[in-house]
C-alpha cells in the first residue's frame, strides 16, 4: 500500500493532467477513486436507483471544475466533498419533489429492497447503527473513520468547521459505541476494533 505522500504526489500529477485536459486523465481519476466515491455514496443514500447517477455526476463535477482545486495533493478529500454536496443535492430535490408532486398511495412506485452488501450479521448490524444516526453524523464517522481523512480534510470535505466536525465526530462516536455495546452480534467486533 502506498504511503500518503506518495499517493498525494500522484494525485497532484493527476490534477496537472487532467488541468491539461488530457482524456486519460479523466479514465485515471475514475479509476483511482470511483470505488471510495461510490462507497460514501452508497453509505450515504443506501441502496438508491441513482446511485449510479449520483456517482457520474460527482466525476464530472470533479473534472470539469478540477481548476478550483487550490491543493492538488488534497484530491480526495476535495472529491469526497463533491459527493457528499452531490447527496445533499439529491436528497433536497427528492424532498421537493415529494411535496411538488402528490400521488395517490396505491399509484406510488415500489421502494427497492434493501440490499445487503455482505452476508455477515456484523456488516448488516453496523450498517443498520450508521443509517440511524443524523446524516451529519453519519457523515462525519464516514470521512473520518472510514475513508481515513484527517479532521482538517473531512471538515473541509462536509463543508464544516473543524470545530463543528469534531463535535459531530463525537457524538457519532459516542452514540455508534453505546448502541453497539446493545447489540450481541456487535460484542466480538467492538472489543477488537477500540482504540
Amino acid at each position: 500500500m502506498p504511503d500518503v505522500a506518495s499517493a498525494r504526489e500522484a494525485d497532484a500529477r493527476l490534477v496537472e493532467a487532467l488541468r491539461e485536459q488530457d482524456l486519460a486523465a479523466a479514465g485515471q481519476l475514475y479509476d483511482r477513486y470511483a470505488t471510495n466515491v461510490r462507497g460514501l455514496c452508497h453509505r450515504l443514500l443506501g441502496a438508491d436507483t441513482e446511485l449510479d447517477d449520483v456517482v457520474q455526476d460527482v466525476f464530472l463535477a470533479a473534472i470539469t471544475s478540477i481548476h478550483r482545486l487550490r491543493e492538488p495533493s488534497l484530491l480526495k478529500s476535495w472529491l469526497l466533498g463533491i459527493a457528499v454536496g452531490k447527496v445533499r443535492d439529491g436528497l433536497r430535490a427528492r424532498w421537493r419533489r415529494r411535496w411538488l408532486v402528490f400521488h395517490p398511495f396505491d399509484e406510488l412506485p415500489e421502494h427497492p429492497a434493501a440490499e445487503s452488501d455482505s452476508p455477515t450479521d456484523v456488516v448488516r448490524e453496523i450498517k443498520a447503527l450508521l443509517d440511524h444516526l443524523p446524516p451529519e453524523e453519519r457523515l462525519a464517522l464516514l470521512l473520518h473513520r472510514l475513508e481515513g481523512l484527517s479532521l482538517d480534510e473531512a471538515a473541509q470535505a462536509s463543508n464544516m468547521t473543524v470545530s463543528t466536525f469534531k463535535r459531530r465526530l463525537t457524538r457519532a462516536e459516542t452514540k455508534f459505541i453505546q448502541r453497539a455495546e446493545r447489540r450481541p452480534a456487535l460484542a466480538d467486533w467492538l472489543r477488537l476494533n477500540r482504540r
